[in-house]
C-alpha cells in the first residue's frame, strides 16, 4: 500500500497543473492510489526488469484511460503533454534491489 503522502503529492501536483475541481480531484487520487500500489506489487513480484517495463506500461495504457474518464479534453491534452515530457521514470528500488528500502 502506497504511503497516504506519495499518493496526496501526486495528487496535488496533478490537481495544481491541470486545475482539476473537487470532484476530479478525489477520483484523481483514488486512481492514483490504486496506480501506486500496483506499481510496487509489480516492484515485488517481478524480478526480472523487462517484465517489470512490460507491466508497468500496461498499467500506464490502464491508468491513461481511468484519466480520460475524469479529465476534460484539454485536461487531458495537458496530462500527456507532461507524461511525455518527462523521461522514463527509473524504478526506485534499482539502486537498492533486494533491499527492504
Amino acid at each position: 500500500m502506497p504511503s497516504l503522502t506519495r499518493v496526496d503529492d501526486l495528487t496535488r501536483g496533478m490537481s495544481s497543473n491541470l486545475r482539476l475541481n473537487e470532484d476530479q480531484y478525489i477520483r484523481l487520487r483514488s486512481v492514483n492510489q490504486i496506480k501506486l500500489a500496483r506499481l510496487d506489487e509489480i516492484e515485488y513480484e517481478y524480478t526480472d526488469a523487462e517484465q517489470r517495463r512490460q507491466k508497468a506500461a500496461e498499467l500506464e495504457a490502464q491508468y491513461e484511460a481511468e484519466c480520460s474518464r475524469i479529465l476534460t479534453p484539454t485536461q487531458l491534452s495537458v496530462f500527456r503533454a507532461e507524461q511525455n515530457q518527462q523521461p522514463d521514470q527509473p524504478n526506485k528500488n534499482d539502486s537498492n534491489e533486494g533491499g527492504l528500502g
